[in-house]
């Protein structure tokens, strides 16, 4: 009789068990609560920095600005091209910084300066898009994520239409935002306007935004890089607006209005929360922001002279931040100054790549290092 009572008891403590293991893999399923880990570093044995790029399908491409080169590398390291580029003449290609690949392996890139270019499999020059109109930025986004590829049109931040000048201080209001280009005629048609949910639809001044924008599917998101929202807009249906999504930081600083036009308070006096990077991804948009640094901090460790600009990393954090399309938010998922841009984000289950902030770590390196990460729920 002892004997079976004990059998029982046993396989009383092996069900609870399971059941609390089942829960606790339930709670994990269901959980919004996520962390970011370093599975991994790749060593790509080329010396210089890496200006702009993308990472998608097993294999990465940068930019390096001082000797105008595209670098493409595999997982695990290997370049596969290099590729140096005149900046007149047959072949021109001018500072590629923004890059990206399709879906089936095509590359595009955009110049800072508003210039469009298809590129080889060897990374050489297939052809420059030339739209019917001049592009009238010269400074057009620079290392932010503004160009997708979507139902065999080229998506572009490519103001100038119609002589649209985009450093008109409403210039956002008045404008289309984006151009639907047909990289094979360069023809194009204008997209999408900022709705009324983003003050940048109202008379007033604030500091100058940067656009950039991802496509999920037939769903772009746009954000501005001073506001915490993201603006939805449905591409099969000429762009049309359909919602706006605030990820609500805990901590994100705006300078507010401004009194005049073309004034400029974030960088002299404090520092504004900015969304530096933008990711689309089937189930989710991830946003990649710092929280800006506070008035009385800013001026007291003389954050306006350039010389300290490296001290701005000792004063805000830099965070990740998960808006699943149904509108649900992660945790804000701090992100370590040793990890520097990331590459591109494919799917929340899927390991991405980042630069390796050397000069954050004190290191100098003949190579360039890639941390491989992964979101993690917790």
């Amino acid at each position: 009789m002892m004997e079976a009572r004990i059998i029982l008891l046993s396989i009383l403590v092996f069900l609870y068990a399971c059941s609390e293991r089942g829960k606790d893999s339930k709670n994990r399923v269901d959980s919004n609560e996520w962390e970011l880990v370093i599975l991994d570093s790749i060593k790509v044995d080329y010396l210089g920095t890496v200006n702009g790029g993308d990472f998608r399908n097993g294999k990465g491409v940068f930019f390096n600005f001082q000797e105008n080169k595209l670098i493409e590398f595999e997982a695990n390291g290997e370049i596969t091209y290099e590729t140096s580029y005149p900046k007149d003449g047959p072949g021109k290609v001018e500072y590629p910084t923004q890059l990206r690949y399709t879906e089936d392996g095509r590359l595009f890139a955009a110049s800072f300066m508003g210039w469009l270019y298809e590129l080889n499999k060897d990374l050489t020059l297939k052809q420059e898009i030339k739209l019917p109109f001049p592009s009238l930025a010269n400074d057009g986004g620079g290392l932010l994520r503004n160009l997708d590829y979507w139902n065999d049109s080229l998506i572009s931040f490519y103001p100038g239409r119609d002589g649209a000048n985009p450093y008109d201080p409403h210039f956002i209001r008045d404008n289309f935002l984006l151009e639907k280009i047909d990289p094979e005629t360069g023809n194009a048609e204008p997209l999408i306007k900022i709705p009324n949910t983003s003050r940048y639809t109202s008379d007033k001044y604030y500091e100058r935004a940067w656009i950039q924008f991802g496509i999920s599917g037939n769903i772009l998101h746009l954000a501005l890089s001073n506001e915490p929202l993201i603006h939805t807009y449905d591409l099969s249906n000429d762009g049309a607006y359909l919602s706006t999504i605030d990820f609500q930081p805990s901590k994100f600083l705006d300078n507010g209005e401004h009194q005049e036009k073309y004034q400029y308070i974030s960088h002299n006096i404090m520092l504004d929360g900015n969304i530096r990077q933008l990711f689309l991804t089937k189930k989710a948009a991830v946003v990649f922001y710092t929280e800006g640094i506070e008035e009385d901090v800013f001026i007291q460790n003389e954050l306006k002279n350039p010389k300290n600009f490296p001290k701005y990393k000792n004063f805000q954090n830099q965070i990740l931040k998960i808006i699943h399309h149904d509108s649900t938010l992660s945790n804000e998922i701090i992100v370590p100054y040793r990890i520097g841009r990331i590459m591109n984000i494919e799917e929340l289950d899927k390991s991405f790549y980042a630069v390796r902030d050397d000069e954050y770590l004190g290191e100098e390196q003949d190579y360039i290092t890639f941390y491989k990460l992964q979101l993690i729920k917790k």
